[in-house]
């Protein structure tokens, strides 16, 4: 380092080096007043700091400090996780150490080859009967990490590149079974609601409802508020959603939707307007209720769709009384509704029934699209099921061809 006094009188410490875009000599400076030993170690910390950032900074990082997989995995990791949300962040964290079980830290990126990951990745699928759901989890993982290497230029090409995970026949029917049983026909949902209606609780029978109608997501219902809904235009803003950890009783916070889309005011239908009066009115009863009685775990809180105790109903809360509902469904629905109860109803479900409806009744894909929060289409047609009401309708239409 060499030191300068500046025409105004005041000091420079100053330093060569090399510009990493021409690959020419430079120099980098920082100023500093008073010319004290403490003020010129405050300014030589300040200027390696200063040259540091011009020559490994974001846009020409140092990629020869890292050579394994464990070093490329925690350098994305730290770029990645300043643009999404927390629970993000610990679901991928989730997703790496699953990773860590076959592709050890110490693996050399020059050595992995298309063929070594796609190995890997077979052997993880038949050791532990990985779904086809966790293998994209973890493919995914691997196509972003090596793709941070590549923007980086820490690797010149991506081995993710030509890596093809194929779903075997027996697991691709397995998926589809379990998708098409979270659908319900007219005469299932009938009967799930009428037994829904029978619960202590009336708002996880109206919740069931306006999930139905409104095909807002179970973390977005549970958020509404009565601030959110605007009577006079039967909109509803959804703005926030409710995320609560099911490893944990009571843990739970609000936090903004799941994407950018799915910020949007979404008209109601009267029957969902209706649904939202009569659980605002229930809300409002149990606070007057809990105001002349108190109650150590009560709590007031603005969520609408809530619990006996205050707390909003979240995905787990429905889910225990989905369970119970369905439990009896499958010992007694043949007696009670004439059929056997085979479906497996889920929070998600009343989002599929009220896009796969909404699709039977030729609703435009756009306007769909739009109520549900999405941006592409093939997320909003993966939703749709074979119902009766279509395929009937196929059957008229061809009936009429001739």
């Amino acid at each position: 380092m060499f030191y300068e006094t500046t025409n105004s009188g005041n000091y420079r410490v100053g330093e060569w080096y090399r510009d990493p875009l021409t690959n020419k000599r430079k120099k980098a400076y920082v100023g500093y007043i008073s010319n004290t030993s403490r003020a010129r170690k405050q300014a030589e910390r300040e200027l390696i700091d200063k040259i540091d950032e011009l020559v490994n900074g974001t846009s020409f990082r140092n990629a020869s400090n890292i050579k394994t997989w464990g070093q490329l995995r925690d350098d994305w990791l730290e770029t990645w996780k300043a643009g999404v949300k927390p629970q993000t962040v610990e679901r991928q964290k989730l997703i790496t150490r699953r990773v860590s079980q076959f592709m050890n830290d110490d693996y050399l990126l020059e050595k992995m080859t298309p063929l070594f990951i796609k190995n890997l990745l077979l052997d993880y699928e038949k050791k532990f009967d990985a779904s086809p759901a966790t293998m994209r989890q973890i493919k995914s993982t691997f196509n972003k990490a090596f793709a941070h290497g590549v923007l980086y230029n820490i690797i010149q090409v991506s081995p993710m590149s030509a890596v093809v995970l194929h779903v075997p026949l027996d697991k691709k029917k397995a998926i589809k079974k379990r998708k098409d049983n979270k659908f319900l026909e007219p005469n299932e949902l009938k009967a799930f609601l009428t037994e829904m209606s029978k619960r202590r609780n009336p708002n996880y029978y109206d919740l069931c409802l306006f999930l139905l109608y409104s095909g807002l997501r179970i973390g977005e219902a549970g958020a509404i508020g009565e601030d959110d809904v605007d009577f006079e235009n039967s909109l509803v803003d959804v703005s926030k959603t409710l995320i609560n950890n099911d490893m944990v009783k009571g843990d739970w916070h609000y936090d903004e939707p799941k994407t950018i889309n799915s910020e949007r005011f979404v008209a109601m239908p009267l029957v969902a307007m209706d649904i939202l009066k009569r659980v605002i009115e229930r809300s409002k009863d149990l606070d007057t209720y809990y105001e002349t009685k108190p109650f150590k775990s009560y709590m007031k809180l603005p969520s609408i769709f809530r619990t006996e105790y205050g707390s909003p109903i979240t995905s787990h809360a429905f889910r225990e009384v989905i369970k119970r509902v369905q439990d009896e469904l499958r010992e007694h629905c043949k007696e009670w509704y004439g059929f056997e109860w085979k479906k497996n109803v889920v929070p998600h479900s009343f989002r599929i029934i009220h896009i796969t409806y909404l699709s039977d009744d030729e609703v435009p894909l756009k306007e769909i699209m739009e109520r549900v929060g999405h941006v592409d289409e093939r997320t909003t047609l993966g939703y749709v099921r074979r119902s009766r009401k279509g395929s009937e309708k196929a059957i008229r239409a061809m009936n009429d061809w001739l």
